[in-house]
C-alpha cells in the first residue's frame, strides 16, 4: 500500500486508517524505536513505545500536507524512543555526588591490594639485588614453579648447584626483608 493510499484512508475513516497505518509501519517503527532501546528497556516497553508512535502520528499527521508520511513515523519513532530511554535511564541512576546516596559494595579491598603491591614491588627489588643466577633461580621457583630439574635445565646449571644457591638466596632474601621489618 502506498503513502497517499494511507492517506486517502485516513481522511475518510480513522479507523481503517488506523488499521491500515499499523499494518503498513508497524514493523518499521518497531525497528527504529528496537534499535534505540534495545540496552534499556523491556520488549514491552518497546511494544507499548510503538504502538504509541503510531497513535499520535494517527493522531498529529496532517493528511493534506506533501511530507513524507514515513519519514514523519521515522522522526516520530525516534524522538519517543530517546524520550522513554531518557526516563528509563533517569530512574535507574545513581547520584554519586549526594551524601545519602548508597555505598557499592565492591569485594575488593583496595588498602590490602595496594599494600601487598608495595610489598611484592620490593621483594622483586630484593629478589633482583641478589645477582644472577639466585634471583633467577627463586623466580623460576617461585613465580613459574619449576622444580630444580627444570630450573637447571633453563638455567644451564647442575640441579644440584640449583639447590644449594636456591637455599642460600633464600637465607640472604630473608636477612634482608628482616633488616626492613617484612616478614612473609
Amino acid at each position: 500500500m502506498t503513502e497517499n493510499e494511507i492517506r486517502l484512508i485516513m481522511q475518510r475513516s480513522r479507523d481503517e486508517g488506523f488499521r491500515a497505518l499499523f499494518d503498513e509501519y508497524w514493523s518499521y517503527a518497531y525497528t527504529i524505536v528496537y534499535n534505540v532501546l534495545r540496552s534499556s528497556a523491556s520488549r514491552n516497553d518497546i511494544e507499548d513505545c510503538t504502538a504509541d508512535v503510531l497513535s499520535d502520528v494517527m493522531l498529529s499527521y496532517d493528511t493534506d500536507r506533501e511530507g513524507s508520511l514515513k519519514a514523519y513515523i521515522g522522526t516520530s519513532a525516534k524522538r519517543r524512543a530517546i524520550d522513554l530511554k531518557r526516563s528509563v535511564s533517569a530512574k535507574n541512576t545513581v547520584p554519586l555526588d549526594d551524601d545519602n546516596s548508597p555505598d557499592i559494595p565492591s569485594g575488593e579491598n583496595i588498602e590490602i591490594q595496594a599494600e601487598n603491591a608495595g610489598i611484592s614491588a620490593l621483594l622483586l627489588q630484593k629478589i633482583e639485588e641478589l645477582g644472577e643466577p639466585d634471583a633467577s633461580i627463586i623466580i623460576q621457583k617461585y613465580f613459574y614453579d619449576r622444580n630444580s630439574a627444570e630450573t637447571a635445565k633453563v638455567l644451564g646449571m647442575n640441579p644440584i648447584t640449583v639447590r644449594s644457591r636456591l637455599k642460600r638466596a633464600l637465607k640472604k632474601l630473608k636477612t634482608a626483608l628482616t633488616d626492613m621489618d617484612i616478614t612473609i
